[in-house]
């Protein structure tokens, strides 16, 4: 790796940089002009020489210019001069340059030029010399000029397809690293949208269950205050404990979030508290003042810790939806069966039916839903055929249960 401290003239010397890539051909060009002269060093051969040579010095940046110049050259070189100097070397030279930096339409072009060359050339100072060429004069002349020009064909055809290869290589590498990039990004935005459905739907359960409970104590407490004003206190004592209680859920779903330690809440222990689970459904329906009927069949401590906060989950929101939409007189039937193969979860009212089937825009089915996908069970919700409505939920047991109690 070239060092940042490189100075300004060396710098200049890298294979990389335009003017050092000239200055290369320019000493190329010099040198063989230079051989070329030591042996025809008078004019016009000198400059016959010259000319030959230094059309070497646009090969990378004008190949075709380079080509038709030193193939001019060649010409009057072979009509003029008796015999062949150095500065014929510039004709394999100029055919690599065409086979290495341009197209193959192009350097096929310039190889059967030089092809060409090779037969004139020496056929020209063959017949030239005083005495007469052999045959194996001829061969080995020909031959020889014809084997040096293929050669650098060659050599500047594999230097081309190294060169693609590589560069094919680093856009293959270029798009697989954009993609695994792109593919990285799509992970964090699912992730994050993921988060965001998991946090909306905490925050609604905890928020819609109990502001529900609220207004059906505060509705319920108006009309029995009137008759027995003595159980205000009860009423009001049950609605201030119900928004205690969320607002110190919302407070640690908050401060979770934020990533802060639990005296951010305001509730030194509420880092502390399990989350809800089997164990709390029988608090959970006790709220609403006897108008849920509960039976359970099978052992809660077969239920892991997981599966029953989102059994809670699930109870919670189908009362929260009988309490908002079945009617002031509902009456609720709830059956958890926890059996060896499933969880069985049927929570029945006999309410207005299909009213209870929107929870406002449907965040509540649409969460109880994502709730039971995440154990790979199944979830239906509908009004029943003779009135009301019914929620069904079944968590598969080898993901459901486990050794936890709850």
């Amino acid at each position: 790796m070239p060092s940042p401290h490189r100075s300004a003239a060396g710098r200049l010397l890298l294979d990389t940089h335009p003017a050092g890539l000239l200055l290369r051909d320019a000493r190329l060009a010099i040198g063989l002009a230079a051989a070329g002269i030591a042996v025809y060093p008078h004019l016009p051969n000198a400059a016959l020489v010259v000319a030959m040579c230094a059309p070497l010095v646009l090969r990378r940046a004008y190949p075709w210019a380079a080509l038709a110049a030193v193939t001019v050259a060649a010409v009057v070189h072979v009509v003029v001069l008796a015999d062949s100097t150095l500065s014929v070397v510039a004709v394999p030279v100029v055919v690599h340059s065409l086979a290495r930096w341009s197209r193959i339409g192009a350097a096929r072009a310039a190889l059967a030029v030089a092809l060409i060359g090779a037969v004139v050339g020496p056929a020209r100072w063959l017949t030239g010399r005083p005495e007469s060429p052999t045959l194996r004069d001829w061969v080995t002349s020909i031959a020889g000029s014809g084997a040096v020009v293929v050669a650098a064909y060659v050599a500047g055809r594999r230097a081309r397809e190294r060169e693609e290869l590589r560069e094919r290589r680093d856009r293959e590498r270029a798009e697989r690293q954009r993609l695994a990039l792109a593919e990285h990004e799509r992970a964090v935005q699912a992730a994050a949208a993921e988060e965001r459905t998991a946090v909306a739907r905490e925050v609604h359960d905890i928020v819609a269950h109990s502001l529900s409970v609220i207004a059906v104590q505060a509705e319920g407490g108006r009309a029995l205050t009137a008759r027995s004003p003595q159980r205000a206190p009860e009423i009001l004592e049950t609605i201030a404990e119900t928004a205690r209680e969320a607002l110190g859920d919302l407070r640690e779903l908050v401060a979770m979030l934020r990533g802060d330690g639990p005296a951010a809440a305001g509730r030194p222990e509420a880092s502390y508290r399990p989350a809800p689970g089997i164990g709390d459904i029988d608090e959970l329906v006790s709220r609403l003042d006897g108008r849920v009927r509960l039976r359970v069949v099978g052992n809660r401590r077969q239920v892991g810790p997981v599966a029953g906060m989102t059994v809670y989950r699930l109870l919670q929101e189908s009362l929260t939806n009988v309490l908002r939409h079945a009617g002031p007189d509902a009456a609720v039937d709830v059956r958890l069966d926890i059996g060896e193969r499933a969880i069985d979860l049927v929570v029945r009212d006999d309410g207005y039916g299909a009213a209870s089937a929107a929870d406002g825009r449907g965040t509540g089915l649409a969460a109880m839903r994502e709730r039971v996908q995440m154990h790979d069970g199944t979830l239906t919700a509908g009004p029943r055929a003779g009135g009301g409505f019914e929620v069904h939920a079944v968590l598969p047991a080898h993901r459901a249960t486990g050794s936890a109690g709850g």
